[in-house]
C-alpha cells in the first residue's frame, strides 16, 4: 500500500538534505482531511477513492490502514465532506429525499467499520429545503454542530445530535461563504462571507451572536480558541475585539497563508508571502510560541489540497497521480 521514495527537501537547522517520504500508491485517492486518533500519536488521514464510496482511515505517520468503511450509495461526491476534530464523525451531502425532495446531510460514525455489501449508513440525517444549494460543510470539534454554507448567501447552524436547525446566518454582502471556521474547542462559529468587512462570531450552543469584529473581514481562529488571526499578521482578542501586540504573532511574519496548526496548537504550517530567486513557493513549519522556523519544503504544486499532520511533523497532500504523500518536515 505504501513505499518510501527520496524527497529533495530542505530541513532548516539540519545537515540532512534528502528525507524519506511515505507514499500511498494511486487508486486514485482524494484526501478528505486529517484528524486526531486516540490510538495513534500521529493522527489519521481520511481518504476516499475518487470513483467509489470506499473510505479509508490511515495512520498519518506511516500510511498504515487503520479502518475502512463503505459509504451508502446516496452520497454526493462533488461536495467535500466535513470531519470532526476528534476523528469520530463525518458529514456528507446526500441525494435529496425521494419523498419530499428536501436536501439532506448525513452524519456518519467513523469509528464503525463496514464491508462492501454492508455499507455504513448515516446515524443521523438532517433534512431541510434550506439545505438545497449547500456548497460547504464544517463540523465542530466533537461533531455536535454542523455549519452548512449556501450559494444563496447564508449559513445554517445545526445540532447534529437532535437533527435540529439552530439558526440561519444571512450574509451582509448577499454573497456565499468562502469558509466556515469553528474554534478548536467548538464553542464559536465564524462564517466567512465573500466581500465581508467584519467577522461575526456565533455561539454554537444556541446560535446567538456572541461578538462582531469590525474591520476584520477574513481570517481564522487561533489554536487557543481565544484569538482570531486576521489579515496583515494581526491577532485579535475574541473577548475584547482588540488587536494584540505584534509580538503575539511572530509566527505570522512574512506569511502569505496558513495551511494549518498541529492539534496541540504548538506548530503551524505556513506559505511564505514571496517566492525565492527561482520562483519557487516555500512552506515553512514554525513554532507558534516563538515564530522560529523548524523546517521548510518547496510547495508541491500538484498536490492540493495540503494539510499539516495532526502531530505537526509532516505535510500531507496528493502526489498529482492519484496517490498520497506524507512529507516529513521536522520531527518532534
Amino acid at each position: 500500500m505504501k513505499r518510501a521514495v527520496p524527497l529533495l527537501a530542505l530541513l532548516l537547522g539540519s545537515s540532512t538534505l534528502a528525507q524519506m517520504e511515505t507514499r500511498i500508491l494511486p487508486d486514485p485517492l482524494v484526501v478528505l482531511g486529517v484528524t486526531q486518533d486516540n490510538a495513534s500519536g500521529s493522527g489519521l488521514i481520511a481518504l476516499r477513492n475518487r470513483y467509489s464510496t470506499h473510505l479509508r482511515l490511515v495512520d498519518a505517520g506511516t500510511g498504515e490502514l487503520k479502518r475502512e468503511l463503505w459509504l451508502s450509495a446516496d452520497v454526493i461526491h462533488n461536495l467535500s465532506p466535513a470531519i470532526s476534530r476528534d476523528g469520530k464523525w463525518m458529514a456528507l451531502m446526500l441525494t435529496p429525499d425521494p419523498q419530499s425532495g428536501w436536501a439532506r446531510v448525513g452524519i456518519v460514525n467513523l469509528t464503525s467499520s463496514g464491508k462492501p455489501d454492508q455499507p455504513s449508513g448515516p446515524t443521523k440525517i438532517l433534512a431541510s429545503p434550506g439545505l438545497k444549494g449547500t456548497t460547504a460543510l464544517a463540523l465542530n470539534a466533537d461533531g455536535s454542530r454542523l455549519a452548512a454554507g449556501n450559494s444563496n448567501g447564508y449559513v445554517q447552524l445545526w445540532d447534529t445530535r437532535e437533527a435540529k436547525r439552530l439558526t440561519t446566518i444571512n450574509s451582509d454582502t448577499k454573497l456565499a461563504p468562502s469558509a466556515l471556521h469553528f474554534t478548536p474547542d467548538g464553542q464559536l462559529l465564524a462564517p466567512m462571507f465573500r466581500g465581508q468587512v467584519k467577522t461575526r462570531l456565533f455561539n454554537t450552543l444556541d446560535g446567538t451572536l456572541k461578538n462582531t469584529l469590525a474591520g476584520v473581514g477574513v481570517g481564522q481562529f487561533g489554536p487557543d480558541s481565544a484569538s482570531f488571526l486576521a489579515s496583515r499578521g494581526r491577532v485579535i482578542d475574541l473577548q475584547s475585539g482588540k488587536e494584540k501586540p505584534a509580538e503575539n504573532a511572530a509566527f505570522l511574519k512574512g506569511v502569505g497563508s496558513l495551511i494549518g496548526f498541529s492539534m496541540d496548537g504548538t506548530r503551524v504550517l505556513v506559505k511564505r508571502a514571496s517566492t525565492d530567486a527561482q520562483g519557487r513557493e516555500w512552506l515553512e513549519l514554525r513554532e507558534v510560541a516563538s515564530g522560529r522556523t523548524l523546517g521548510a519544503v518547496t510547495r508541491i504544486s500538484d498536490g492540493y489540497p495540503e494539510f499539516l499532520s495532526p502531530d505537526g511533523t509532516s505535510l500531507i497532500g496528493g502526489d498529482g497521480q492519484g496517490g498520497v504523500r506524507i512529507l516529513p518536515i521536522a520531527p518532534r
